[in-house]
């Protein structure tokens, strides 16, 4: 195939998939409404005014609109072009990945089939995704459709062999409810909602027992990087110094002891950088848990966005994920 062809296709991915998420963006609004995802078309949420085609063109319509209503001018939420452009590159993603289906004729045929199976279970994550960011909501009808859609390919896919995607299922939801419960008594609340264990469920069926646990590593990561600047901030703003301070020397010195003159040296050294990395995160633990500012307003990020996203990395790049953790933390 050519290279022309090639980035042919890749543009006609990412059209259909930023088309597909207009239409995401509907079924997920829909859910808090109860309305069908068919009727009645979209209208303008502030005036009523039935939106024509020419101006529900993903992305383009919201930039020569210039984010406004055609009749009433009021503003049309960047959530619109944001889930339109990220489907398509997620489309666009899945496309690249699975390229050389058209390549290598000998993995043709699984490709084939992986291709569009990604693409369905990457919609109605996205789905799921902005639900659990817009109104911090997950409906059970996406989060079961998106294990029982996941347990069956996998079924398929195993030759009929449901067991290993069902034993994975059972873990990933008992896992989550495990971690639920660990919150539940240290602060009598549940630390995850029940949308985030049938998330987890179907990474299990998905990924198989090992890898899961794999991928809940990789999405504890991913929410860390997603709070920590609002946090920081928050921290900043209630001039909360002495948490930036611990916060940063823990990071410092695991920094330090990663670094090979520490990891190569002799066991004496490492162990003093080892404790001292205890002491400073037992204390910055103490520090964050009693500093009455954040009780009063916690800093929140939905965690099956990352859960979503963190199956999906550990799909396609697992080995590469594995082998960085394992260097990294190890």
């Amino acid at each position: 195939m050519s290279e022309q062809l090639y980035n042919l296709y890749g543009f006609f991915i990412f059209i259909v998939g930023t088309c597909i998420g207009s239409f995401l963006n509907v079924v997920a609004l829909r859910a808090f409404t109860g309305e069908s995802i068919v009727l009645p078309p979209s209208k303008c949420p502030k005036c009523g005014y039935k939106i024509k085609p020419y101006d529900n063109i993903p992305v383009l319509s919201w930039l020569i609109l210039g984010g406004k209503c055609r009749n009433c001018k009021s503003p049309i939420s960047k959530q619109y072009p944001i889930v339109e452009f990220l489907t398509g590159c997620g489309f666009l993603w899945f496309y690249n990945h699975f390229a050389h289906t058209l390549i290598e004729p000998e993995i043709q045929w699984q490709n084939l089939i992986l291709l569009p199976f990604f693409l369905v279970i990457f919609s109605l994550s996205m789905v799921i995704a902005i639900t659990d960011i817009k109104e911090k909501v997950v409906f059970d009808i996406h989060t079961i459709s998106l294990a029982v859609i996941i347990l069956l390919f996998q079924t398929f896919a195993l030759g009929g062999n449901f067991l290993p995607p069902l034993i994975g299922l059972v873990v990933g939801a008992l896992s989550m409810e495990l971690l639920s419960g660990i919150g539940w008594l240290m602060v009598r609340k549940r630390a995850f909602g029940t949308g985030d264990t049938y998330i987890a469920a179907s990474i299990g069926a998905l990924l198989g027992v090992k890898w899961f646990f794999i991928a809940l590593a990789v999405a504890i990561i991913l929410q860390v990087l997603f709070v920590i600047p609002a946090f920081i901030k928050k921290l900043y703003d209630n001039k909360s110094y002495k948490v930036l301070t611990t916060g940063g020397m823990f990071f410092v010195l695991f920094i330090l002891y990663k670094l090979p003159f520490v990891s190569s040296a002799n066991s004496i050294i490492q162990y003093v950088f080892l404790i001292l990395l205890m002491i400073s995160g037992l204390y910055l633990c103490k520090l964050i848990v009693t500093n009455e500012s954040l009780k009063e307003n916690p800093t929140y990020w939905p965690f099956g966005p990352c859960l979503l996203l963190s199956m999906f990395l550990v799909a396609m790049y697992g080995g590469i994920i594995k082998h960085f953790l394992m260097t990294f933390f190890m």
